[in-house]
């Protein structure tokens, strides 16, 4: 998927493409709910909890966030590292949507590089999983979550 960096490929491959399509159909209204980190609000989980109570659809998380981490310099010229988190949330069902759903996210980016489109002044030479942080709650929002993270390696053309 083209993107800006490594984060805006991950959430567009995650939100349209084929491979992602099991990963959506966990997820409690697909794509609507595959946001970028910073649009996730308290109001949209409890919309999408209020909306899957009354769908009867208990089994799928409320939502996805996929969140630019970073970047450093490395040691080889116009290479970078980004790194990007991806959180998997749900409220009020325990542990299973979650691992389910992080199965699922973990199988389809294992690899993922390959099918990055890279712009024209970048390109993603590799992306490797870096950790989880297992099953985590949020009092802010009042969610359950699990972070995934991944570090990527990315060419920049030089001036």
């Amino acid at each position: 998927m083209p993107g800006r960096d490594t984060a805006e490929c991950v959430w567009g491959y995650l939100r349209v493409h084929t491979a992602a399509a099991a990963l959506r159909a966990m997820i409690y209204d697909g794509a609507n709910n595959i946001y970028e980190s910073g649009d996730l609000t308290p109001e949209r989980l409890q919309d999408a909890l209020d909306a899957r109570r009354t769908a009867g659809q208990l089994t799928r998380a409320l939502a996805i966030s996929v969140q630019d981490a970073g970047e450093d310099p490395t040691r080889q010229s116009g290479v970078r590292t980004q790194d990007v988190v991806v959180r998997v949330f749900d409220r009020m069902r325990g542990y299973h949507n979650i691992r389910t759903a992080r199965i699922e996210l973990m199988r389809i980016l294992r690899g993922f590089f390959d099918n990055l489109t890279s712009s024209s002044e970048q390109g993603v030479l590799q992306m490797e999983y870096s950790g989880r942080t297992g099953h985590r709650f949020d009092q802010m929002y009042a969610v359950e979550y699990e972070a995934i993270s991944y570090t990527s390696r990315v060419t920049f053309m030089e001036d």
